[in-house]
């Protein structure tokens, strides 16, 4: 049978854990509209006065998302395992 969490644990990992899942939910959200609107914007023709600011700031991204990647499985990796009841 699984313990309750103590209040400390679901204070400073599991609240905050949850409300980050929130917030890259978001951010895919608008990911996705950027994405729609930089198609559209490639059809017309004008993505290229902007391309290289464009390329620059999805490097960040690209950097920021390795570093979450990295930080989410090494959280996975030291997560504790279930308890069995043999």
């Amino acid at each position: 049978m699984n313990r309750p969490l103590s209040p400390d644990l679901e204070l400073s990992i599991v609240l905050p854990l949850g409300a980050l899942a929130q917030q890259l939910m978001k951010v895919e959200a608008q990911l996705r509209l950027v994405n729609m609107k930089a198609l559209d914007a490639a059809s017309d023709g004008n993505y290229r006065d902007c391309a290289a600011v464009v390329n620059a700031k999805l490097e960040h991204i690209c950097e920021a998302l390795d570093s979450i990647k990295a930080l989410v499985a090494d959280i996975s990796r030291r997560k504790p395992q279930p308890e069995r009841d043999d």
